[in-house]
């Protein structure tokens, strides 16, 4: 879909103090402060370029770590014909004239990547024709080369710097003209982050760096059960920086959204005060609905709900006479836990409320969402409150939930100074918004060559939409056609069923959602099909896949442009199986395993190698191929599949959150460890060019992961497992 540059209602460049401002029009904007033209549409700034040449470019994403901010310049100094070192990127602040600013669902340069080129090409068009003008030459002749732009015949030339002035008097082009592939300086090139230097030295402002004068600092502690509330507490001693201790309401149970938990708020001079005050404080609690919230039994709960009939969602053919026919069956069942995200930076908001308004500094993904959220919290209209994005030490989703934001404003409203509410990491693991746990049930009927003639399905899980709705109870449509029924494998006669179960704790998404459990079960169903069948996993998908084409899911219509399409599936399986030497013989006690997933409209295949010893499991090597369509900065790309096979593993080998009388566990890396370096095996990333739309990157990498681990650990051990995290 072309996103066209606004047509203001002068057609023209704003200028202002001498700096040239270029606006995109976005899908979804709201009216911002430049001059509209008829459409509903209303441009937002994304561009400015000063006198002496300097270019500002807004990024309108959060970033955390994956290089949003770098990528998105990148495609606006491309069009612009920019000097890269004459760029500097800005970062929005939560306002919707930027459009949709939430930085998850991998969708930030799908979302962006027209409307940044037309930002850039607009700029770079206008500067061609101040320069025509200038010199009285057809705009035909004169190119934009390296931030000026020249005239060929004649020989002339002017830095862009020296027309601005004249550039910003003249209409913006309604379809400027994109660059061709050919052409590009700097899309899918290798760009270092733009942050990297300041990440690097120390100097990067990430949440818990900012700091504002007559500031406290908070840490509450928290409920132990979900909707729990504050029934006494000893005060504390008084001492040396202990500036107050406040109680919190907080939510009833689920279906709360992203408001606090409540408890008790220590407020002191000292991040450290505040928590060894916390820590020694006795709370006592009058316990909520969910102080009997028992992991162990809910995931029970789960697994009969799966073996036995569930809400059918779609089915084909007569799966009911297919499977009474004669011939083999195969059935399984299987299980993950509920996740924590847990971010290397834990969250932490800092808030300053005053009479007039509020602002802001916190590491959020959505701060539209956030700011909304502030403004409802405090009774103000959104035009009285900022929200200043930081950037986030990792989120994986939990930082577009901003409770903790919500609980820096209460205490700043209430002390009347900036507070900032900071969460160790055991209030990260212990109260987060955790991933769901599942279970998964796969049942085939096979003919005499070992294909599926019958195939039922069914899933069960808590579903997000219980952090909104308190009476939520089945799976959302997005969250079935994360991988449950849209399959790329079709048989003749198939069933899907789902059946949801309401949790005791607060549920949010994490990196690839539903894709992780419903990847997991069917890459593992397809590998116990293969071995049954007597033939090579990677063999037997490439044969269930059958023709090319685009797979049509009943009832799911696939975005314009984003098909599932088999013949780019079927490449990534294929060149997965080339680059990892699949085919070759290996030592004993040495395996691999294959997984491949089509999700956030990108196509990822994945084969580790492991070795089983005396010594335990080592995960010796991964090979990754993915197609993600047109990309904009390989190196980062590649990254984001490093580090999805190292979140897959830490998901894979430790990932666990129980609950027994409605608490966590688990609350520190101790009892929810990551993948440690020792851990990491070597990673192999292949790419591939592609002219297709741009798909997601950030989360498509980590589905296939578990799932290829489990059928390496089978052919290294001849142990099948069906559930995580891994007990080997």
């Amino acid at each position: 879909m072309n996103m066209p540059v606004a047509n203001f209602s002068r057609r023209r460049f704003l200028q202002t103090s001498g700096v040239l401002v270029v606006g995109a029009a976005v899908p979804g904007c709201s009216t911002g402060p430049m001059p509209s033209r008829d459409a509903t549409l209303t441009p937002n700034v994304f561009l400015s370029m000063a006198g002496d040449g300097a270019v500002t470019i807004t990024a309108s994403r959060s970033e955390m770590g994956q290089g949003i901010r770098t990528a998105l310049a990148q495609i606006v100094a491309d069009e612009l014909e920019a000097d890269w070192s004459r760029v500097t990127v800005a970062q929005a602040v939560g306002d919707p004239v930027y459009g949709d600013q939430n930085t998850d669902g991998s969708q930030s340069i799908r979302f962006l990547f027209d409307v940044l080129r037309d930002a850039g090409a607009s700029a770079r068009e206008m500067l061609r024709m101040a320069a025509a003008n200038q010199w009285g030459v057809p705009v035909a002749e004169c190119e934009a080369v390296d931030h000026s732009v020249r005239h060929a015949p004649s020989g002339r030339s002017a830095p862009y710097g020296d027309l601005v002035a004249a550039a910003s008097e003249l209409p913006v082009p309604e379809n400027p003209t994109r660059k061709s592939r050919d052409a590009y300086r700097y899309i899918g090139k290798h760009r270092v982050h733009v942050d990297a230097d300041d990440v690097a030295d120390g100097t990067a402002t990430f949440g818990a760096d900012l700091t504002l004068p007559n500031m406290a600092h908070a840490v509450i502690v928290r409920p132990p059960s979900l909707g729990s509330q504050v029934a006494g507490f000893e005060p504390p001693a008084d001492e040396p920086g202990l500036i107050a201790v406040e109680t919190l309401s907080g939510v009833a149970g689920i279906g709360a959204m992203f408001n606090p938990l409540g408890g008790v708020a220590v407020v002191a001079d000292r991040t450290w005060t505040a928590i060894r005050i916390a820590n020694a404080l006795d709370v006592q609690w009058t316990e909520g609905p969910n102080a009997a919230f028992d992991s162990a039994k809910f995931t029970a709960q789960l697994r009969e709900s799966v073996q036995t009939e569930g809400e059918r969602l779609w089915d084909a053919g007569d799966v009911d006479a297919a499977f009474a026919a004669e011939g083999a069956e195969l059935e399984a069942l299987y299980e993950t836990p509920f996740l924590s995200h847990a971010p290397m930076e834990p969250p932490v908001a800092l808030a300053s409320v005053t009479e007039t308004g509020c602002e802001v500094w916190a590491p959020v993904q959505d701060p539209q969402s956030t700011r909304n959220l502030v403004a409802g919290w405090l009774g103000l209209d959104t035009a009285n409150v900022t929200i200043n994005v930081t950037l986030l030490g990792g989120a994986f989703g939990r930082k577009s939930k901003p409770d903790f934001v919500l609980e820096a404003v209460e205490l700043s409203k209430r002390l009347g100074r900036p507070v900032r509410v900071t969460w160790t990491r055991e209030d990260d693991i212990g109260h987060d918004f955790f991933h769901a746990a599942s279970a998964q049930y796969h049942r085939a009927k096979l003919d005499a060559e070992g294909r599926p003639t019958a195939w039922l399905q069914r899933t069960a899980f808590p579903t997000i939409v219980t952090t909104f709705s308190g009476d939520a109870v089945d799976p959302a449509d997005w969250e079935l056609e994360m991988g449950f029924s849209n399959l790329p494998y079709r048989v003749a006669n198939e069933r899907y069923e789902y059946a949801g179960i309401q949790p005791g704790v607060r549920m949010g998404w994490l990196r690839s959602v539903c894709n992780i459990f419903h990847s997991f079960s069917a890459n593992i169903f397809i590998d116990e099909l293969a071995a049954a069948a007597g033939r090579d996993p990677i063999d037997y998908r490439l044969d269930l896949l059958g023709p090319s084409g685009i797979l049509d899911v009943p009832g799911m219509q696939p975005p314009e442009g984003h098909g599932l399409d088999l013949a780019r599936l079927r490449h990534v399986v294929e060149r997965a199986r080339a680059i990892s030497d699949w085919d070759a013989a290996r030592a004993a006690g040495r395996g691999l395993g294959f997984a491949v997933h089509h999700s956030f409209r990108s196509y990822v295949a994945v084969v580790l190698e492991v070795t089983s010893g005396d010594a335990g499991l080592s995960v010796d090597q991964a090979h990754v191929v993915i197609d993600c369509g047109t990309y904009i900065n390989p190196d980062t790309c590649m990254a984001q599949m490093e580090g999805a096979v190292v979140f897959g593993l830490s998901l894979a080998l430790h990932g666990e959150i129980t609950m027994s009388n409605g608490r966590v566990d688990q609350d520190n890396f101790d009892g929810y460890p990551v993948l440690r370096m020792s851990e990491n095996p070597e990673i192999v990333v292949e790419l591939v060019p592609s002219d297709a739309l741009p798909a997601g990157v950030g989360e498509p990498g980590v589905p296939p992961v578990a799932p290829a681990l489990v059928n390496a650990v089978l052919t290294a051990t001849g142990v099948r497992h069906r559930s995580l995290p891994l007990r080997v």
